[in-house]
């Protein structure tokens, strides 16, 4: 949808790259370019590596899966708070919006509040889970610089300039590293109910 311009870009003016009468390989970087994306596929691995092999647990793969949990919080908060009312789709296009920006963050979340993983968060695997956030950052920076677009309002340096950006950014990163607390918080508060409640059992 988004490769045939169905999923309008979040600003009124075309993007540099994601204009229907540019190549197929140029709008489907500029729609790799959405952290939104990102948040989405990142989700996607960790759920399909579960199925395949439910008791994973390598440092590797737990950091991965606590980057997915936090990009796609992230990714449904920033999505109601600050850019929900600058989207206007239509048919396919508002599922398709209404899947990666509030069904996917929603049952993500749920299902690792329901069924786990229990006990894997530390404050190591916090830090090594913004690897990935960083990276989009970065990416997005050298990207914008080259070609003069941004997936999102927040991190148009050409509208914006750099300064008040890496503010925006700075408070982001403050707000998922608040969010990240905070899911250790839950997950150690779930580890000892789970533990209380066998303890009893036994």
């Amino acid at each position: 949808m988004v490769l045939r311009d169905t999923y309008p870009s979040l600003s009124a003016e075309p993007s540099l790259l994601g204009s229907s009468g540019q190549p197929l390989i140029n709008r489907v970087v500029d729609y790799l370019s959405f952290f939104t994306i990102w948040s989405n596929i990142v989700v996607a691995i960790v759920a399909g590596y579960f199925v395949y092999q439910p008791r994973a647990a390598s440092p590797r793969f737990q950091t991965i899966w606590l980057s997915a949990l936090l990009m796609i919080s992230v990714t449904g908060l920033i999505y109601h708070f600050a850019l929900a009312d600058l989207v206007d789709t239509q048919g396919a296009a508002a599922v398709s919006n209404a899947c990666n920006h509030i069904l996917t963050p929603l049952a993500f979340v749920l299902a690792w509040l329901i069924v786990g993983p229990r006990g894997w968060i530390s404050l190591k695997l916090i830090m090594a889970s913004f690897i990935l956030p960083l990276s989009w950052i970065l990416l997005t920076l050298i990207r914008g610089a080259i070609v003069d677009a941004y997936p999102y309002p927040f991190v148009n340096v050409v509208k914006l300039g750099y300064g008040p950006v890496l503010m925006n950014l700075v408070v982001i990163l403050l707000a998922c590293c608040v969010l990240a607390l905070l899911l250790w918080g839950v997950d150690k508060a779930m580890v000892f109910l789970t533990t209380r409640r066998e303890r009893i059992k036994g």
